[in-house]
């Protein structure tokens, strides 16, 4: 795996920036968004995506997403989204005080994330999706957010071609 970290960085300071300078003041937020959005989609693409290297044989619309994981630096809190029932609303932090290490869990990166999408964004969170944990197994599949100060970012290319990828080569999912 290699570390990425300073690429994903990079990506989040101009997104954030875009966002907080250009279109987070304007009138009409949700036009705002509908703009923001496809613009930080290509430039994903641009500032990491074409910086990783694909060993497979496919070619292009076919190259599948990077496998993209975050791995905890230290001890890190780690906040599970709660199942809820179809018309409820979901929080972050199904069990209290959750903190793991390196070793203790598998993390693909789904985007940054913020609890407010129209307010300034600073992106403090890595959203991701858990694909193990041994201690907790009943939270694989699930979402979850860790704190980007406390995690790095991989480029996992052993996994590429894995269906668990979930950056997709256009774009981070929001």
């Amino acid at each position: 795996m290699r570390e990425i970290t300073a690429l994903m960085n990079t990506y989040r300071e101009c997104s954030r920036n875009l966002w907080n300078v250009y279109f987070a003041g304007r009138e009409n937020v949700g036009h705002s968004l509908d703009t923001y959005e496809p613009i930080r989609k290509m430039l994903f693409d641009s500032l990491v995506v074409d910086e990783l290297s694909y060993e497979g044989t496919a070619e292009g619309p076919d190259v599948p997403p990077p496998a993209l994981r975050v791995v905890p630096k230290h001890r890190a809190l780690l906040l599970v989204k709660a199942l809820s029932a179809p018309g409820e609303a979901s929080y972050w932090g199904q069990e209290r005080d959750l903190y793991v290490d390196s070793d203790d869990i598998t993390l693909a990166f789904i985007d940054y994330f913020d609890f407010s999408n129209v307010s300034l964004r600073d992106f403090q969170y890595y959203r991701c999706k858990v694909l193990r944990f041994s201690s907790h197994p009943q939270y694989e599949g699930r979402e979850a957010l860790i704190q980007a100060l406390d995690g790095g970012v991989f480029h996992d290319e052993e996994h590429d071609d894995a269906p668990s990828s979930l950056v997709s080569r256009s774009a981070p999912p929001s």
